[in-house]
């Protein structure tokens, strides 16, 4: 919950003991965290009044270029002001906490239209107008190496990888808690190297907001460690990539009944349309959730990463998961599971994109047809024709194609949002066409 009003002229006194400068972060369109310092003198009028920011800012691509495309430029300003809730220490950089910030007019009251973190409550608020609310999580794959090369290269869940990361996990895990974010998971993936950390879920902005301090910690503790670290989608084109897969649920805000499966778990009516509307504008949604170039070296088939549009139960190749529930708690552990997602997602308009599909389905009632029970890539083009099941876009560019012409999700984010969204990713798009495809991977690396 926010804290506002006069509990903002206190706001020292939920500074960390020790605390010197406090980052006020922010996700850009290319899924890059930003950030402003604050000074612990400053930060009690920042916290009401927050830091100017110029609006440019959200229209830079990775290399620092603004892009006129966007609608943005030079001119004009935002305020990153405090969500003081999120506000954590930095156990891994001295003196250091951060804090999420939304973008507000000059005023620091107002909104701004351009802000991602504003656009995903301006989601959700519509979600609760229709009765429901969002649980949700993120997985977070990573590669890791010392001076040696790649900490471990044994198989995927490999037991020898927590061997070889026992000190990386174990202060990471520390990190988490002292953050207020319950690890739940750790295991090896495919990659040499491969890591992946599940977390628990949480209300829908929570999650986003714990997607971007995840990140951070593993960044912060592995640097402290002198390790090294890349989540790009796919860093080598030689080994598996890295995804950022995105569970969702929805409650009855009424009763708080899982709303998308019934008692044995099954998709419930409103789950049906819920992934049916999903799959519809998935090649729209991916333009946030597969944000760049590289991303589309990740997704093809045999990889576990999704390269069809289609649904399944525990089904890994299909780029929507039905997540199989606990034995005696079936409805109410069942998720969705979105896979074509990695790090250059933007968490806060990628979970928006997923929820705006998901309520179009359910309020148009579409149906997904049958769930899709083998790998869609054994299937012959026209057995996946007769079955709707289409391919992903294959390209940055296909899936802005896509976004360009949705309506409802360009409408629900807002049009100057998807605007300076488009050119971001256009920009990106266009240096990495006449890259070689290791260097579109080296540079992604190096990003992210």
């Amino acid at each position: 919950m926010r804290i506002e009003g006069e509990e903002r002229d206190d706001a020292a006194r939920l500074l960390p003991e020790g605390n010197v400068w406090t980052r006020f972060v922010f996700v850009d369109h290319a899924g890059i965290p930003k950030c402003k310092a604050v000074h612990r003198d400053g930060f009690e009028g920042r916290a009401r009044a927050g830091v100017g920011l110029a609006k440019g800012v959200l229209a830079l691509d990775p290399s620092g270029v603004l892009q006129p495309a966007s609608g943005l430029s030079p001119v004009g300003e935002c305020r990153l002001v405090p969500d003081l809730s999120t506000l954590t220490p930095l156990s891994f950089a001295r003196g250091q906490a951060m804090v999420l910030c939304d973008m507000m007019e000059p005023d620091a009251v107002t909104p701004w239209d351009g802000c991602p973190r504003g656009a995903l409550k301006r989601v959700l608020g519509r979600l609760s107008t229709q009765g429901y609310r969002s649980v949700a999580s993120y997985e977070v794959e990573f590669y890791v190496w010392n001076l040696n090369g790649p900490l471990d290269r044994t198989p995927y869940a490999g037991s020898y990888a927590l061997t070889a990361a026992a000190e990386f996990v174990a202060e990471l895990a520390e990190m988490l808690e002292e953050m207020g974010i319950p690890p739940e998971q750790f295991h090896a993936e495919v990659g040499h190297g491969n890591l992946e950390l599940s977390v628990g879920e949480a209300e829908a902005l929570a999650a986003a907001d714990r997607r971007v301090m995840v990140l951070e910690a593993i960044r912060g503790v592995a640097y402290r460690m002198g390790l090294g670290i890349t989540m790009a989608p796919k860093p080598l084109l030689d080994q598996a990539g890295n995804g950022h897969h995105l569970h969702v649920s929805l409650y009855a805000s009424e009763d708080d009944a899982p709303a998308l499966f019934d008692v044995s778990g099954a998709l419930s009516d409103s789950g049906l349309g819920f992934v049916a509307g999903v799959l519809d504008h998935l090649p729209a949604i991916m333009a946030f959730t597969a944000a760049s170039p590289n991303s589309y070296q990740r997704l093809a088939p045999g990889m576990w990463s999704s390269a069809y549009a289609c649904y399944g139960l525990d089904n890994r190749e299909a780029a929507v998961r039905l997540a199989s529930p606990v034995a005696g708690k079936e409805s109410a552990t069942a998720n969705v599971e979105i896979k074509p997602v990695d790090v250059t997602a933007n968490p806060y308009l990628a979970l928006a994109a997923v929820l705006v599909a998901g309520m179009d389905g359910m309020e148009r009632s579409l149906d997904p047809g049958d769930p899709i029970t083998v790998d869609p890539a054994t299937l012959s083009e026209e057995e996946r024709a007769t079955l709707g099941i289409r391919p992903l876009p294959a390209s940055l560019d296909e899936s802005l194609d896509a976004l360009e012409r949705d309506r409802v999700i360009t409408e629900a984010l807002g049009e100057p949002l998807v605007r300076a969204h488009l050119a971001v990713a256009r920009a990106q798009a266009a240096m990495a066409k006449d890259l070689p495809p290791e260097e579109v991977a080296a540079a992604a690396a190096m990003i992210y």
